[in-house]
């Protein structure tokens, strides 16, 4: 929000990320040989929100810095990104839209005790690049996952590999270095097994961490970003998870995100 967080040092590149998201997602899983097939579709709706004020309040609670979002008129959505005159995307209009579609294959082994995954998945290009629904080409990922159960604690991790798949005309290769980069997450978590409030609680607490493959000389954007997730279960409603991620306000991931997921 601050000129330094818009505009690049050479004056070739802008960007601006400000607005809220309201996001569905449904996992569509099939059992397929010695592994699973799963479809995941993502709705989503932008808009400028409602909780500009509050962001606002609560970075004066703690009295950390604003980056510029006192400065920033309230309710706004703009995203925006340009390289040499050249728009890469450009979103200033609310409104609900279909994002990029995955299809996975993934090969379990184990339990909910201990175990992993190997999988693979394809991004299909059912988004728009011009307004950030997609990236207009074909994505894929690679990843690798493992958990251990030790009582009533987890430990567990997870690493990707994503590849970018762009058309040659994609505004998108002139300010990508890199068409494909690293995400890994680890984290530890407890879940009580009572049948009271306190004794049933779980709490999952992970670090993500997510390299980029932007290079436009604009700190937010061509550095990685750290995210931290906290996720609370209940053994009560063991479908249901309940949780906040909070991020350093680089181009990877929101700033704030808050999240409820079920299981069926």
């Amino acid at each position: 929000l601050r000129p330094d967080f818009e505009q690049s040092g050479d004056g070739r590149t802008s960007a601006r990320l400000d607005g809220e998201e309201w996001q569905l997602t449904g996992d569509l899983p099939l059992r397929l040989g010695p592994g699973i097939l799963n479809l995941r579709l993502r709705i989503a709706h932008r808009s400028g929100g409602v909780a500009d004020q509050l962001l606002q309040s609560w970075h004066g609670l703690l009295g950390t810095d604003q980056g510029g979002r006192d400065l920033a008129p309230k309710g706004r959505l703009a995203y925006l990104l340009e390289r040499d005159g050249v728009v890469v995307g450009r979103l200033d209009h609310p409104g609900l839209r279909l994002l990029d579609t995955d299809l996975a294959f993934l090969l379990p082994w184990g339990d909910g005790a201990s175990g992993g995954r190997l999988g693979a998945s394809l991004q299909l290009p059912t988004g728009r690049r011009e307004d950030f629904s997609g990236s207009g080409g074909l994505d894929g990922t690679l990843g690798l996952a493992a958990w251990r159960a030790f009582g009533h604690w987890r430990l567990h991790g997870q690493g990707e590999r994503v590849f970018i798949g762009l058309p040659g005309d994609s505004p998108y290769r002139t300010v990508l270095a890199h068409r494909a980069f690293n995400r890994a997450w680890g984290g530890l978590g407890f879940q009580g097994s009572g049948a009271g409030f306190w004794r049933g609680l779980g709490l999952d607490i992970t670090l993500a961490y997510s390299a980029s493959p932007y290079r436009v000389d604009i700190p937010r954007i061509d550095r990685a970003g750290w995210q931290q997730h906290w996720t609370f279960s209940h053994a009560r409603f063991p479908a249901w998870r309940l949780g906040f991620s909070e991020e350093a306000g680089t181009y990877m991931a929101p700033d704030i995100t808050a999240f409820v997921s079920r299981r069926f």
